[in-house]
C-alpha cells in the first residue's frame, strides 16, 4: 500500500497559532528520530522543566484545537485493534478522552510532572519515552501527539500486529512535526519490516496512522 493521503475533511480556519522556535525544535526532533543517542539525560531534564512551566496555561491556550487531528485519525485512519493503548507525550490529558472512548485501558506517559498533575484520566505514568517502563508487546495501539519519536521503544511495546498513530496539532508548523517518510524510515529501521501509512490534514494539524506489513 505504501502511503495513502486522504483528502482533508476538517477545514483549516484562519488564526493558526505560531510557535516560536518551531523549526529549531523540528531539527532536534528529526535528529532524535534518526539517532536516539542524541537524546541525553540533560536534554530530558531540560524538556521536563520546560513543559512543567508550559503546563500552567497548556489547556487554556491549546486544548480547543489539539484534539482535531487525532479525532480525524481515529475516524478515517482505518481499522484499529482492540486492547491496550499507550499514549506517549500525554501531557495534561487533552487527547486522552478520545482514546478512552475506544480503549478503556489507556496508559498515559509523560516526562513532565507538571503536566501529569493536571491530567484526570487514564493510567498515569511519569517516564521518558526513550526508556519506557512498559512490558514488551503490551500495546495494541501507541499514540504520539506532538512528542519526540523513539521508534525502537515504540515497537518494543507494540504488539506485532499493532498500530501507531502520530498526530501534530499544528501540522508542518508544529515543533514536533516529522514528515511521513521520516516516520516510515524510523520504524522500518527499528523492525526490519516494511510499514504502510495513511495520512491527512485536519483543522491546523496533520496525522499519520502507521501499520507494519
Amino acid at each position: 500500500m505504501g502511503t495513502v493521503t486522504l483528502p482533508r475533511v476538517v477545514p483549516a480556519p484562519s488564526g493558526k497559532p505560531v510557535r516560536a522556535g518551531s523549526k529549531e525544535t523540528q531539527g532536534r526532533v528529526r535528529r532524535i528520530a534518526q539517532d536516539p543517542a542524541s537524546w541525553t539525560k540533560e536534554a530530558a531534564a531540560a524538556s521536563a522543566a520546560r513543559f512543567d512551566t508550559l503546563s500552567e496555561l497548556w489547556d487554556e491556550e491549546r486544548a480547543a484545537y489539539r484534539p482535531a487531528p487525532l479525532a480525524d485519525a481515529l475516524a478515517r485512519g482505518g481499522p484499529l485493534p482492540a486492547g491496550t493503548c499507550v499514549e506517549l507525550g500525554s501531557g495534561t490529558g487533552v487527547l486522552t478522552p478520545l482514546l478512552l472512548e475506544r480503549w478503556p485501558e489507556t496508559i498515559c506517559v509523560d516526562l513532565s510532572a507538571g503536566m501529569l498533575r493536571k491530567a484526570r484520566a487514564g493510567l498515569l505514568v511519569r517516564a521518558d519515552s526513550a526508556r519506557l517502563p512498559i512490558a514488551s508487546d503490551r500495546a495494541a495501539v501507541v499514540v504520539l501527539g506532538d512528542t519526540p519519536l523513539f521508534a525502537a521503544e515504540v515497537v518494543r511495546i507494540l504488539q506485532r500486529d499493532g498500530v501507531v498513530i502520530w498526530a501534530n496539532a499544528l501540522g508542518v508548523d508544529a515543533p514536533h512535526f516529522l514528515p511521513t517518510d521520516v516516520l516510515l524510515v524510523a520504524f522500518e529501521r527499528a523492525t526490519s519490516r516494511r510499514w504502510d501509512a495513511v495520512e491527512s490534514d485536519a483543522l491546523w494539524g496533520h496525522w499519520v496512522v502507521l501499520r507494519p506489513q
